[in-house]
């Protein structure tokens, strides 16, 4: 199947893990994605697995090769004029560049919307970063543990009251504001159609936070008050929502909001009738002696036996699963959520077009693999490309 951005070419001038999560998303829905990266140092986050911040992990770098598929490694010198000469000839023919760089780095490097827009007028260019573009703190920079999870709120939801905030997990609000880019990249691309006009695209960690927990806001700023952090969060009044531990150690998760649509089925599903019979109508003074009901019967079995009764009926439920786990789920296998790349298993983007998950064209580059082969495409001799090997323009 063509990709539905087959022909696109996209730049990507960005490090870590927001803005190039977006080049990920538009490389698998088929653009060619050419990522732009230092011709000695490459991007930071290739120093995950050598540094040492992921205890125990070596080898290939997890991160970089879930970033970094479907896309080409451009070893560029953005420092000099000859480096700065070529991007811009890289730009003239771009649709798309991605970048993450902050404001003091776009102003000395000429990388701004304005100074893009004079070389390529029909240049979609988009913007991560971490408070927004107005404001104090608009030039400051921010990773998704501090503009999303801290400063967004994120942090303080997921914990419980007097006890330590939960720590962020990798990339977590990278990944959720990387896919916001795509797709305000794939409007303005439509846009653009219609009236050939570029667009400059812009969001930050801090609203992408907002917008994940806009109904906690919204409820906050409604009625004065906060709701429940999930670390504070009671016992639903609906015994049909929440965790059972099953016989093994593991767990089963209801989650059927409407109690009497479910109830009769429920209990025929489970084998116990009687509680039909003692509690006809459940209700919410009735919940923790049901729940209690319900946990002793639920030990009873092991995960897998209660899956196949559950995965019989029409009952609301999943397993609660680790990440080990996920790829042996059925749905997960069905679907093509994961994606082979070379030996490796990925996680594809969530978007699938015409019924069919995205391909893996190839997997992660090392740093500046490509340079070559894309200089090549820009009409440069062999000579040249020699010449700005010796000069340390290019890797």
């Amino acid at each position: 199947m063509t990709g539905v951005l087959d022909g696109i070419h996209v730049l990507e001038v960005a490090e870590w893990g927001f803005v190039p999560s977006a080049g990920t998303v538009l490389g698998d829905w088929g653009a060619e994605v050419i990522k732009v990266e230092h011709p000695r140092f490459g991007d930071p986050i290739r120093g995950l697995i050598t540094g040492g911040l992921i205890p125990g992990a070596s080898g290939r770098n997890f991160i970089v090769e879930q970033l970094g598929r479907n896309k080409r490694s451009l070893g560029l010198d953005l420092t000099k004029p000859a480096g700065r000469e070529l991007l811009d000839r890289l730009v003239a023919r771009a649709d798309v560049f991605l970048t993450s760089f902050l404001d003091d780095a776009r102003e000395r490097l000429r990388l701004t919307y304005e100074d893009l827009r004079r070389v390529n007028p029909r240049l979609v260019y988009a913007r991560g970063h971490g408070q927004g573009q107005r404001g104090p703190d608009a030039r400051r920079g921010g990773y998704d543990g501090v503009s999303f999870w801290a400063r967004g709120g994120i942090a303080d939801r997921l914990s419980g009251s007097g006890q330590p905030h939960v720590a962020q997990r990798p990339a977590f609000g990278d990944f959720i504001g990387g896919a916001c880019i795509a797709g305000g990249v794939a409007a303005a691309l439509f846009r653009r159609e219609r009236t050939g006009e570029g667009s400059e695209v812009d969001v930050s960690l801090l609203g992408t936070a907002l917008w994940v927990l806009s109904p906690d806001i919204t409820a906050a700023l409604m009625y004065g008050f906060m709701l429940p952090a999930s670390g504070d969060m009671p016992r639903a009044p609906n015994p049909l929502v929440g965790p059972y531990v099953c016989a093994d150690g593991k767990s089963i998760v209801l989650m059927m909001l409407q109690v009497g649509r479910f109830w009769s089925h429920f209990t025929e599903t489970i084998g116990r009738p009687d509680l039909l019979e003692r509690f006809p109508d459940p209700s919410p003074e009735q919940s923790d002696a049901i729940r209690d009901e319900l946990a002793h019967h639920f030990a009873t079995r092991t995960r897998e036996e209660w899956s196949a009764r559950l995965r019989a009926s029409t009952c609301i439920w999943g397993p609660l699963q680790t990440p080990l786990e996920l790829p042996d789920d059925p749905q997960v296998q069905a679907n093509g959520y994961l994606l082979d790349a070379g030996g490796v298993q990925l996680c594809a983007n969530p978007v699938q077009f015409d019924g069919r998950p995205p391909a893996v064209r190839w997997p992660a580059q090392d740093a500046g693999t490509a340079t070559e082969e894309v200089l090549q495409e820009l009409g440069c001799s062999w000579d040249e490309i020699a010449s700005l090997k010796d000069a340390g323009v290019i890797s």
